[in-house]
């Protein structure tokens, strides 16, 4: 969606409940990635009237970007970066003429960043017809061979697909002929162009975010440009906003990020299905995301926004894409949007920019002063004690969905690990297993919470040191880091063991059991009281599935199996078993093992029958209606994976007048759902009931019932 000027806000009181116990397993054997130098990002704008105040370095610094996208949304696709300027015959309200390219360069330098560029695809600096090659060679000609600015990474357009192709229309394009197949031939010779100039830098085209509009529709726009384009592509980029306008949910959005991995493996098996024999080396970008698409309220300048932020970040990166840039650096405070008290937070606006502008286009101010931080600035803040470029992600995996949990070996030797609670009420005893490490008695701990600050967070992020020997409280909607030195421990040498898994099925489908078989042979010493440690993981390096066994003994020549049945789960992707056995205090690594891979095929889609009754059907204008709604998987094999369920409320003329949707919803063959909302309508008439069923984002309608149900209002 359009990213020029964009918004939201929240206000709650949270009633602290109790405090239960919560099991985190930190593998530090387990190692899924190594950061790259691009990973953390952050959008950057030419209209940003503030990007170059005199603070804006050290408050960049201090949130370690490393890299900084330019010129900023929808609106590099009418920017003239010559000029820095919009080309003639496109309205957009300001550029600020301090803002040049140049001035963009010195400030990425100053905060030892690097630039990741979007050159002009919609217009020609003519305004006279689609953006031409000649003028983004020239701009890497002038960045590059004219003033060294080593500018490596470039990317053709932004949201290319919102340019009428499926209807939708808020990206300007000036091409005669559009679709997946136009952009992908311009796309191509925009690249020989400019790595004519060049052939050192990288160039990214413009994909859809699976299972998000206009992901699903026809032309299939990922299938098209990969195969068109593959050879020419160095990196794919996408863009993800969790949740549309109007129904902001902060338990929906929190669980969101839960959708990743299920987007990421689809989108790597598009890349390796279309894009030929470069599909190995094309890397990922997230280039722009954020909690919601279009219209934020006050949710985006909230705690809770923070939350999503670590979390989003995080599970995109331990799946190994190599960039994600937050939007945005500064915006501008929105008011009159979804700022409902169901909402947590203390704001009446929304803003996407991590600082403050203190503008709300002429009305009056209702921002703090210029470059206040948001929650989201601690929340990017928070990120930099957890990782930076180089460290290693390692595996973990926390017994309580609402608990979530990051693990990384910092390259100096410690261990980092983040906890962010996103239950609203309760707090949490947490008991950190960590294996193939021992901590120091005492930690550093970061905390950013609830508070009396703008969004009802804290108004700066406390540390504090902490004893190990005891489990970690983490409070309600918080944000922990918790770093730990290594302590020395004497190097146990370890019995020679081999081990070999075999399992039922290298292809199967959701639901079935894989059975895992792994033995365990000494064949030189002897294992007392040893723990054996066997994992899940699926392609974005989450795991999935974990089982340990302790009090293991093994002599010499002696083997010790294991067997494991597990279910499958619904999510189609590509898994690994990987087996490590420790000594008895689980920190010495006698043996590990990424014993076997197995595929989950994508399933067939799901079927629904849609049930549903208003109660009373006849009702008085302001009177009220209790909705019931049943939902029932009715396929065989199809599963509904973190997906839509849409209920709405149309008048005569078929003109949609209410809606609730639901977000995250599973429901796996045979299973049902039922939902229920109170309806209160004030003009007479006959109305209609129907309901939806779409995969998470809205890319595919799955099942849609116009007459679920009538209610006639006198």
């Amino acid at each position: 969606m359009p990213k020029w000027f964009v918004i939201f806000a929240l206000l709650g009181f949270a009633v602290f409940g109790f405090s239960a116990s919560v099991s985190i397993t930190v593998n530090t054997a387990a190692e899924i990635v190594t950061l790259p130098q691009t990973s953390f990002g952050l959008n950057a704008a030419a209209w940003d009237w503030h990007l170059l105040d005199p603070v804006i370095p050290g408050l960049m610094k201090n949130l370690n970007v490393k890299v900084l996208r330019f010129p900023g949304g929808s609106f590099s696709d009418i920017y003239d970066w010559e000029t820095n300027s919009v080309v003639p015959g496109q309205d957009f309200p300001y550029v600020d003429p301090q803002n040049t390219f140049d001035n963009f360069m010195k400030l990425v330098n100053e905060i030892g960043a690097q630039a990741l560029i979007t050159v002009n695809y919609g217009t020609n600096f003519a305004g006279t017809g689609g953006g031409e090659p000649s003028e983004a060679a020239k701009w890497v000609k002038y960045a590059n061979i004219d003033h060294n600015y080593d500018v490596k990474y470039w990317e053709i357009g932004n949201e290319v697909y919102g340019n009428g192709s499926y209807g939708a229309n808020w990206e300007t394009d000036l091409h005669s002929t559009k679709g997946p197949q136009a952009y992908a031939e311009n796309f191509i010779a925009f690249a020989k162009a400019m790595k004519a100039v060049d052939p050192d830098i990288k160039i990214g085209t413009v994909l859809t975010c699976p299972y998000n509009w206009p992901w699903g529709q026809t032309p299939d726009w990922n299938k098209v440009v990969l195969q068109t384009a593959g050879n020419y592509i160095d990196f794919v980029i996408i863009h993800w906003y969790a949740q549309n306008p109007g129904n902001e949910s902060d338990s929906a959005l929190l669980a969101s990020t839960n959708q990743i991995p299920d987007m990421l493996a689809r989108l790597r098996q598009e890349i390796r299905d279309y894009a030929g024999p470069n599909a190995d080396r094309i890397r990922i970008f997230v280039t722009e995301t954020n909690s919601v698409s279009y219209n934020p309220g006050k949710q985006t300048t909230s705690l809770v926004n923070a939350l999503f932020l670590v979390n989003d970040y995080m599970n995109w990166l331990t799946g190994g894409v190599d960039n994600v840039d937050w939007w945005t650096l500064h915006n501008n405070a929105l008011t009159g949007n979804n700022n409902s008290d169901k909402l947590y937070g203390n704001t009446n606006y929304g803003d996407y920019g991590i600082l403050s502008n203190n503008n709300n286009f002429g009305k009056s101010d209702v921002e703090p002063p210029n470059n206040t931080p948001f929650p989201t600035y601690f929340g990017y803040e928070m990120l930099k004690y957890l990782a930076k470029p180089g460290d290693m992600v390692v595996g973990s995996i926390s017994n309580q969905s609402l608990v979530d949990v990051y693990a990384v070996k910092h390259t100096n030797g410690d261990l980092a690990v983040m906890i962010v609670n996103t239950d609203p009420v309760n707090s949490y005893d947490v008991d950190l297993n960590i294996l193939g490490f021992k901590p120091s008695d005492e930690a550093i701990e970061y905390v950013y919470g609830m508070g009396d600050g703008v969004g009802g967070a804290m108004k700066s992020i406390e540390n504090k040191t902490i004893q190990l020997s005891s489990s970690v409280n983490v409070a309600p909607y918080s944000i922990n880091v918790i770093i730990m030195k290594p302590q020395h421990v004497l190097k146990v040498l370890g019995p020679q063991v081999i081990q070999n898994t075999t399992i039922s099925g290298t292809k199967l489908t959701p639901g079935q059991i894989e059975r895992i078989e792994t033995n365990f042979t000494v064949k030189a010493g002897n294992i007392s009281n040893g723990v054996i440690e066997m994992e899940i993981y699926n392609s974005s390096g989450r795991m999935v599935g974990q089982k340990t066994i302790s009090n293991v003994s093994i002599g010499t020549n002696e083997s010790y199996k294991i067997n494991w049945d597990w279910t499958v789960p619904n999510a189609p992707d590509i898994y690994t078993v990987k087996s490590f056995l420790f000594d008895h205090s689980m920190i010495n690594l006698f043996s590990s093992s990424e014993a076997a891979q197995f595929t989950v095929a994508i399933p067939p889609a799901p079927s629904f029958s849609i049930t549903g009754n208003v109660n009373p059907t006849e009702l008085c204008a302001g009177g009220n209606s209790m909705i019931s709604v049943t939902v029932t998987n009715t396929s065989d094999l199809g599963y509904l994976n973190n997906g839509i369920i849409d209920v709405e409320i149309h008048n005569a003329a078929n003109q949609k007048v209410w809606q609730q949707f639901d977000q995250n919803v599973n429901l796996s063959p045979s299973q049902s759902i039922t939902l229920t909302y109170e309806l209160t309508l004030s003009e007479p008439g006959t109305y209609s009931l129907q309901v939806g069923i779409f995969s998470g984002g809205w890319g595919t309608n799955y099942a849609w019932k116009s007459d679920v149900a009538k209610i006639v209002v006198k």
